[in-house]
């Protein structure tokens, strides 16, 4: 059973110039999370239940046009870890998370901060990796 984790917003949208409809949700079924279990079991148990929090609170955006995909990143600094969420819609259009992982140092290093565009949410800062 798909469960909704979140939506994607208009602030999100239009930084990202997305062409999507405002508040799409955010699926995450049993076989994405299966996937995620299999490649990065330690990061689900640790960071899976903080996945709605990471969707609607994130310290960076990225853009995959490549995969298609939105990259939720969520910087926790009590353990000096960056949290990556990768959304990219299924067959039927709809968006689900993909996968789940802490950034490896060489992944962190390849967003740059030369890179970086910050801007407001209504309730956060956010960063947008253009």
């Amino acid at each position: 059973m798909n469960k909704k984790v979140g939506k994607i917003t208009k602030e999100v949208i239009e930084k990202l110039n997305l062409d999507i409809k405002e508040d799409t949700p955010i699926f995450i079924g049993e076989t994405n999370i299966e996937h995620i279990k299999a490649r990065h079991l330690e990061d689900y148990k640790k960071y899976g239940n903080q996945i709605p929090n990471i969707i609607s609170n994130p310290t960076y955006l990225a853009r995959d046009e490549k995969k298609n995909s939105i990259e939720y990143i969520k910087k926790y600094i009590i353990n000096n870890e960056m949290v990556l969420i990768v959304v990219r819609a299924s067959g039927k259009k709809q968006q689900f998370v993909r996968t789940m992982y802490i950034m490896a140092e060489e992944k962190i290093e390849k967003y740059s901060l030369d890179i970086l565009k910050k801007f407001s949410l209504t309730t956060t800062k956010m960063y947008v990796i253009i």
